[in-house]
């Protein structure tokens, strides 16, 4: 082998090292580069933060609030506690909606921010579906939450649902549950069906064994519904109740526990 060929492969192992020298510099003067650019995003970013938070550009000076009807403004400015000077950047919105959800008359409460420097609430109540009675009168909603206890000024415009107490709402709340949603389950197909003599319930009496009874408001009757198949029930009993007017016959109670037997109970007129 010739002295010249002897050498030649040592010369390339050289280059070869040279460019994965040069390969390794770029790439560090590549992340240093990204590194550097960073830095100063972070620095300008941090450096505009801190002018925002001091601009009185973005001071809050308007909370506007939507939807409300029972509560009143100033109770719910009250648990906003946004003060003047406060910047809409540092405002919490979640804490914000917290302590308005914290009313026991909001349901939902959807909160933003409205640049430079407002703050726009929107409140969704709580709306009663009947009234229930234990020592003391509650609402009660379509989810059959007991979220208010009724005030001395209210209007009793609801269905009352009775049967139920204190005692038996904290010993077996998952028997409480289940009579209070078959309650609301039967005003809501009642209020959607409005059939005779049902169009409007004063009361839906609960009872653990024979299920729910309920009062007609107009006329004073007691139907029982039991504890299942209402809207069928209330089909039925319409046209019972539609065959009693034409034969002018008072009725006193109607059983419906049965839907395919159904008991009517007239009144008897008492003579002087």
């Amino acid at each position: 082998m010739k002295e010249g060929e002897f050498f030649r492969p040592k010369g390339k192992r050289e280059t070869r090292g040279e460019v994965r020298f040069q390969g390794f510099l770029k790439k560090v003067f590549r992340i240093a580069f990204h590194l550097l650019l960073v830095s100063v995003f972070l620095f300008v970013g941090h450096r505009v933060y801190v002018h925002l938070l001091g601009d009185p550009f973005f001071r809050v000076r308007e909370v506007e609030i939507e939807g409300y009807r029972k509560i009143s403004k100033d109770t719910l400015l009250s648990l906003v506690t946004i003060d003047g000077m406060s910047n809409l950047f540092t405002i919490r919105l979640g804490e914000v909606a917290k302590r308005l959800e914290s009313h026991p008359w909001i349901d939902h409460v959807t909160v933003r921010k409205v640049f430079p420097n407002k703050i726009s609430i929107h409140i969704e109540e709580r709306k009663p579906i009947a009234i229930l009675q234990l020592e003391e009168l509650y609402y009660i909603d379509h989810k059959g939450v007991i979220f208010s206890r009724v005030g001395d000024r209210d209007e009793y415009n609801f269905p009352f649902l009775t049967g139920l107490t204190r005692g038996i709402l904290e010993k077996d709340p998952a028997e409480a549950n289940r009579l209070i949603t078959k309650a609301i389950e039967l005003l809501r197909i009642a209020d959607r069906e409005k059939v005779s003599p049902l169009e409007e319930i004063s009361e839906v009496h609960m009872e653990k064994t024979f299920g729910l009874h309920c009062f007609a408001q107009t006329e004073g009757l007691e139907v029982r519904l039991g504890w299942d198949r209402f809207g069928e029930k209330l089909k039925r009993l319409s046209l019972i109740w539609s065959d009693l007017q034409k034969r002018r016959w008072s009725a006193a109670s109607i059983d419906c526990s049965d839907s395919k037997r159904m008991v009517v109970k007239r009144m008897i007129k008492r003579v002087k």
